[in-house]
């Protein structure tokens, strides 16, 4: 049964004028998307919040580190799309609070992120709310329509890091940088 628009049963948030998509984003799939993944990540970043009681940021590196333990700040600063200070001080903070430990690499300067004991229990629960979240969010689909779209999404995926690719060599070709060895 659909939702009615002035049913106060309506589950749903009310959107504010443009938050739905305009014409772009009914014509783009990649706008129709990034509209879909800022829906999930607003309701998850509450759920998630909510049952951990850290902030979206700190969760967000708790679940990361849980999830790939061993990366250093640099490398959480790439994964996470967020500056290396902005993560180290969030790390600090989760370092404070019992969650995560730093551990010395090699014998240089580097440091290797892990979850301690209590991170992985505070973990526990996020991983059962994303497993929720899927299952909502997933909810109507056949297994045939979830192996396409992950077949979809693994294709899309692989054309964005191309993407990705041939813009960070055109930024660099324009500041003037070399391509890096590989």
């Amino acid at each position: 049964m659909p939702f009615d628009e002035n049913d106060d049963e309506d589950p749903r948030p009310r959107l504010g004028r443009g938050e739905e998509g305009g014409a772009l984003s009914r014509r783009l799939t990649h706008v129709a998307l990034q509209q879909l993944v800022r829906h999930i990540r607003l309701g998850s970043g509450l759920a998630y919040a909510r049952a951990s009681g850290l902030s979206d940021f700190d969760w967000r590196i708790l679940a990361r580190v849980c999830d790939a333990p061993g990366l250093s700040i640099n490398e959480l600063g790439v994964v996470m799309g967020r500056s290396v200070p902005q993560v180290s001080r969030t790390v600090k903070r989760l370092v404070a609070l019992g969650l995560l430990r730093r551990e010395k690499v090699g014998g240089g300067p580097g440091v290797a992120i892990s979850p301690t004991p209590e991170g992985l229990v505070a973990y526990a629960p996020l991983v059962a709310l994303a497993e929720d979240s899927e299952r909502q969010l997933t909810a109507g689909l056949t297994e045939v329509e979830m192996q396409t779209l992950n077949r979809i999404i693994t294709v899309m995926s692989e054309n964005a890091l191309e993407r990705l690719g041939r813009e960070q060599q055109a930024q660099r070709l324009a500041q003037g940088s070399p391509a890096p060895d590989r």
